[in-house]
């Protein structure tokens, strides 16, 4: 199954430099622009499926994306951004100094990396399931970039955690899993 995976489009929380987590706040008027790019480079794309996070930012990223194409867009809660718990609404320097702490220990009253990686993987089985030679369209949030390449890849997840802090950003990124 080939993975092409891309974050929602910018947040009213992203331009304040909030880190969302479980809140759920809109996409920004740069949001909305980013959308029409992203519907006009997916014009040229065949995808299987697109399934998106539940958060509205998602959601409304994958919707208007796809506003006038006939393909099957699913909402899934297993790519939720990572739920940061006490700290979901925080100033995201904030959060960016305790992810290498929250590995594998939860974020407080939250969830770790390695639970999102364990939601994710589920995620990746059943589509794998129903779509073994099929391109699947992800729309998600920081977290599925940090644990994608080590469900996919078996990366380390400090590692994988480490490059996305660093790497520079783009649009998509692609993975073929198994």
């Amino acid at each position: 199954m080939d993975i092409v995976y891309s974050t929602h489009a910018t947040s009213t929380d992203n331009v304040a430099g909030i880190a969302s987590g479980h809140r759920d706040p809109d996409l920004a008027p740069r949001g909305i622009e980013e959308c029409a790019e992203r519907r006009s480079r997916w014009t040229r794309r065949h995808f299987d499926l697109v399934v998106s996070s539940d958060l509205l930012r998602s959601r409304r990223t994958a919707e208007m994306a796809f506003e006038h194409r006939d393909i099957a867009l699913r909402i899934d809660t297993r790519l939720r951004e990572c739920d940061y718990g006490t700290l979901n609404g925080a100033p995201r320097g904030h959060v960016d100094a305790k992810r290498a702490s929250c590995i594998r220990t939860p974020f407080p009253e939250g969830e770790s990396y390695e639970d999102v990686a364990t939601r994710t993987r589920a995620l990746l089985q059943g589509l794998l399931r129903e779509h073994p030679h099929g391109t699947v369209l992800l729309i998600g949030h920081h977290a599925q970039r940090v644990v994608l390449p080590h469900v996919v890849n078996r990366v380390p997840l400090a590692l994988a955690l480490a490059r996305a802090a660093t790497d520079k950003w783009q649009p998509e990124w692609e993975y073929t899993w198994p």
